[in-house]
């Protein structure tokens, strides 16, 4: 399967793209997605290479990418979402940015699932994680202010008993 470097779709086997009608030399071979019975069936079967610049040298021939979820990724940012819905009124707004930063780390770490290169795996990766970072200190801060306003409101409560 070939995929044009220009639009990124399928570019077919004619001598222009099937769809921005780029030339197809500038087409580029992407790593196949297997199933898992593709799989199974490489687990019994040992295929070795050569090197030819190497004398002796064999290695596994990596045609095909399978990324891993992140799901615990996508667990914690959902839990920092949850706590960022719960606490936003009560910390005037400020755990708002705890919400949005687990917003975009979801995104970023439901990513992961499909991305055809290690390289774009990690980078999902690495962005649903800084996102998480973000959301963690946005929603201590967000506690922080809470209790503030907490302690600020039982000495004003208290004064006022005292007062009247």
């Amino acid at each position: 399967m070939t995929i044009c470097k220009y639009c990124g779709n399928e570019a077919g086997d004619g001598e222009f793209c099937k769809s921005c009608g780029a030339k197809n030399e500038a087409a580029a071979v992407t790593p196949q997605r297997m199933t898992e019975e593709d799989y199974r069936q490489l687990e019994n079967q040992q295929v070795y290479t050569s090197d030819p610049n190497k004398q002796g040298s064999y290695e596994q021939p990596n045609k095909y990418f399978r990324p891993q979820a992140a799901t615990g990724l996508l667990t914690a940012n959902i839990v920092v979402l949850v706590l960022g819905v719960l606490t936003f009124c009560n910390s005037l707004g400020v755990t708002g940015l705890a919400v949005i930063f687990s917003i975009l780390g979801i995104i970023s770490a439901s990513k992961v699932k499909n991305a055809r290169s290690d390289m774009e795996a990690g980078s999902c990766r690495s962005g649903a994680t800084f996102m998480l970072v973000l959301g963690i200190i946005a929603l201590v801060i967000g506690f922080a202010v809470l209790i503030v306003l907490k302690i600020l409101g039982s000495l004003a409560n208290g004064l006022f008993s005292l007062l009247f």
